[in-house]
């Protein structure tokens, strides 16, 4: 097995998605490549003629990574912005709250260039997991489709 990546597991009704990476910033990384893989399939479509920088404040983990993906929805959504990069440049636990900063690079969605994927209606906290093993972090997130 890879060193990081994601795969889609079994569900019944929406997206199961499993993420790993040895670091929990690259594992935040992959989720979102997760996600956009839903939306676009072919991340090799999407060039980086956009950037955004994208900074979340959460109270735990699993809210920082709720809202983090969350985020990227609501660029879609309103800017119709896909991405093929994302960074992950720090989450740091700042007082009672974790902090996260990322830059994202992609373009606007053009159907007559990227794949048409699922629509994904939201994230959810069912079976959202954040496991940190010794030398692997995996996440568990279910999109709402």
């Amino acid at each position: 097995m890879k060193d990081e990546g994601f795969k889609f597991l079994d569900h019944t009704a929406d997206m199961y998605v499993k993420a790993y990476s040895k670091t929990l910033e690259g594992a935040f990384e992959q989720i979102v490549y997760s996600l956009m893989t839903t939306i676009s399939p072919d991340l090799n479509l999407i060039f980086p003629k956009t950037e955004k920088f994208i900074e979340i404040v959460s109270e735990d983990k699993e809210a920082l990574l709720f809202d983090f993906l969350s985020e990227f929805l609501f660029i879609f959504d309103v800017e119709e912005l896909v991405f093929s990069s994302v960074k992950v440049k720090s989450i740091d636990k700042n007082n009672d709250n974790y902090k996260l900063e990322a830059i994202a690079k992609g373009e606007v969605f053009n159907i007559e260039k990227h794949e048409i994927g699922t629509e994904v209606k939201a994230i959810t906290y069912n079976m959202m997991k954040i496991e940190e093993k010794k030398n692997k972090i995996e996440i568990d997130v279910v999109f709402d489709i």
